[in-house]
């Protein structure tokens, strides 16, 4: 079994469901969670746009990573 670096591959499973749908008077409301399929680690979002950042940051920490192992060998 090869080992896969987190700093080039990662997977997650998104889970989306409706607490509350959508009225004439307010938006429906919508959650969210991100499980690490490696580590089995979930974490929950009140929305969308959460996840969307937590993501984005795991992605940015994987370049600094990437970018720091590339430093090591030089």
């Amino acid at each position: 079994m090869e080992l896969v670096r987190d700093d080039i591959y990662q997977v997650y499973l998104l889970r989306l469901w409706r607490e509350r749908p959508a009225t004439p008077e307010r938006p429906a409301v919508w959650r969210c969670s991100v499980e690490d399929t490696r580590t089995g680690q979930r974490r929950g979002f009140g929305s969308l746009e959460e996840a969307v950042e937590f993501l984005r940051l795991r992605v940015q920490e994987a370049d600094q990573c990437g970018v720091n192992l590339q430093s090591e060998k030089e």
